[in-house]
C-alpha cells in the first residue's frame, strides 16, 4: 500500500510535459518491520544489496522483484526505514556499466 501510493505520486509527477528532474520529492518513512513486510508480502521484493553509511551507521539497501522488474531503495536502521526511491524496469548487470 505504501509503495503503491508512492508509485502513483511519482507517476503523476513524471507525466507532466517537459518535466525536469525533481529534487524536492517526498520521502516516506515508517517502522523498518512494517516496510520490510510490505516489500516481501505485497511486492515480492527481496534484498539484493546493502551497504553501511559512512557517518551514521544506517544501511542503504536495494530490494528487487526480478520477475516483475520492480525495485525499492531504502535507507534504514533497525527501528526506522525510509523509501528513497521506487521504480520499474530493474536490470542487474554484474561487472558491466549500466
Amino acid at each position: 500500500m505504501i509503495k503503491k501510493i508512492l508509485l502513483i505520486s511519482i507517476a503523476c509527477l513524471s507525466s507532466v510535459a517537459n518535466a525536469q528532474f525533481r529534487h524536492d520529492y517526498p520521502i516516506l518513512c515508517d517502522s523498518t518491520e512494517k516496510i520490510i513486510k510490505s516489500l516481501g508480502n505485497n511486492w515480492k521484493e527481496t534484498l539484493i544489496w546493502g551497504g553501511k553509511h559512512i557517518s551514521d551507521n544506517s544501511v542503504y539497501s536495494l530490494w528487487t522483484n526480478e520477475k516483475e522488474g520492480t525495485w525499492t531503495l531504502l535507507k534504514m536502521t533497525s527501528e526506522v526505514s525510509c523509501i528513497l526511491g521506487t521504480g520499474t524496469d530493474s536490470k542487474i548487470k554484474l561487472g558491466a556499466p549500466i
